[in-house]
């Protein structure tokens, strides 16, 4: 392996209003005019080595694509070329059978050094390399680093038969040129790929946070991304606990586009959201397909699956579903409702898991209250008596009372559930009225004993919950 023998190429030397030498290029020149071969010696050779760089040069003027680019340099210089990205998959190649594989035959020409080696080597010193090629085959294979801004992004091999007119400095000097032209095209490619994910990111931050429903460019940027009117979806927000939740976010963003191909899908600053629509379509031989809800709690119970079945420690992950919506318009009024039933997981101290705002219930509205301490001490207050009678005699007053009032005040419907006989629920409910001074008959009474309950099992502070 051997270093270009000449001097630094810079780029000057193809610049357009340098020395005579460098003839104008148009800026499309047909390919197999500006590669016309002169018969002669050394000096038509030279220039035509200029003319090609020049040509080069112009390619990247234009919108040109890599492949444009492989195909001049093939036919200029009688090689066969491939463009490698920093993974060796390969790009773009020209002048090359579809079978014949350069880089096979690049890695058995480094020998005991490696392709790695060699690569590693071109990326170091930001030069051009000479592999030489085998005393049988006789073609030796230029490698160029390929460099968008500070980076090499990539690597441009040419491979030439023994027999081409251009010498090995010539090689290197336009293998080098077309590989900084390769080098402005990938560049290029990144600026737009960077704009056009910059773009969707502002776009799925509008419909997220809109306040004004009525404008009529909402719906035109949720279509931009794929909303469809009418098809229900729900929004689904994804947070992520822990000093590795930061490099789990990409994985949670492959977990949702496998679970949910047609989901829109952002990473904000501390989540993960997906506008996930429902099933198209029913599955044969079950009926209607599953609605939007339906569809948001199986994504959300995937992705908790997938990310604490990870590979190495899992990540803690709690999921939030917000209520269906059928326009652009309510996608904000979704999000904010997952976003709600996340804080809800969280504040009862329960990070984990799918939590959907349809299932909050009366705890969307108890859940508002900023200080937790201010729930107990209200059901503290108004059943904290049974609380001590249950603790010191094992009486079953709060499961009982909870089955009392979610059976609408029936002693026979709330003793089958709790498998005792309808007169010992009516004998508890008197009791109850008696240790708290409530009276379940007045509408007031019943009400503070019943969301007393909920705060006590929203935060899972009832005694003997377990028991019958």
């Amino acid at each position: 392996m051997c270093a270009r023998k000449g001097r630094t190429y810079s780029p000057r030397m193809a610049a357009p209003g340098s020395t005579a030498s460098t003839p104008p290029v148009p800026s499309r020149v047909p390919v197999a005019h500006a590669l016309r071969r002169p018969a002669g010696d050394e000096a038509a050779v030279l220039r035509r080595v200029v003319s090609m760089c020049g040509h080069l040069s112009a390619l990247a003027a234009q919108n040109t694509e890599l492949a444009d680019v492989v195909t001049f340099l093939a036919e200029g210089v009688g090689a066969g070329v491939v463009v490698l990205d920093r993974r060796l998959d390969e790009l773009a190649r020209a002048g090359l059978p579809g079978g014949d594989d350069l880089v096979g035959g690049v890695r058995e020409q480094a020998g005991v050094a490696g392709l790695r080696t060699v690569l590693a080597a071109a990326a170091r010193t930001r030069r051009a390399l000479t592999v030489p090629g085998s005393a049988a085959a006789g073609a030796a294979t230029v490698v160029a680093p390929v460099s968008v801004g500070d980076d090499v992004s990539g690597y441009l091999l040419t491979a030439s038969h023994a027999g081409s007119d251009l010498t090995e400095d010539m090689r290197l000097l336009v293998t080098e040129h077309a590989a900084m032209v390769c080098g402005v095209v990938l560049g290029r490619e990144l600026v737009v790929t960077a704009a056009a994910g910059r773009a969707r990111q502002e776009l799925v931050e509008g419909l997220l946070l809109v306040r004004d429903r009525d404008d009529p460019e909402v719906e035109r940027w949720a279509q931009h991304l794929g909303f469809e009117p009418g098809r229900g979806y729900c929004a689904v927000a994804v947070s992520l606990a822990g000093d590795r939740a930061a490099t789990a976010f990409p994985a949670v963003e492959t977990a949702l586009g496998r679970l949910a191909p047609e989901a829109i899908v952002a990473a904000r600053a501390d989540e993960i959201v997906a506008i996930v629509p429902a099933t198209a379509g029913g599955a044969p031989g079950r009926g209607v397909a599953p609605g939007p809800l339906a569809t948001a709690r199986a994504v959300a119970a995937g992705c908790v699956a997938a990310m604490s079945g990870r590979a190495g420690a899992s990540v803690p992950v709690a999921v939030g579903v917000g209520n269906p919506c059928d326009t652009a318009a309510e996608i904000a009024r979704s999000y904010a409702e997952a976003r709600h039933a996340l804080a809800a997981s969280e504040k009862l101290g329960e990070f984990g898991g799918v939590t959907a705002f349809a299932d909050l219930g009366i705890h969307r509205l108890l859940l508002r209250v900023p200080d937790v301490t201010d729930l107990r001490d209200f059901a503290e207050e108004v059943v904290g008596a049974l609380l001590a009678e249950e603790r010191t005699g094992g009486m079953e007053y709060l499961a009982t009372l909870s089955a009392y009032f979610e059976h609408n005040n029936s002693p026979r419907r709330a003793a089958e559930k709790l498998h005792v006989h309808p007169n010992t629920v009516s004998y508890r409910i008197r009791r109850i009225e008696e240790i708290t001074g409530l009276s379940l008959d007045v509408r007031r009474d019943r009400l503070m004993a019943e969301v007393a309950v909920e705060i006590l099992d929203a935060l899972g502070d009832r005694a003997g919950g377990g028991r019958r």
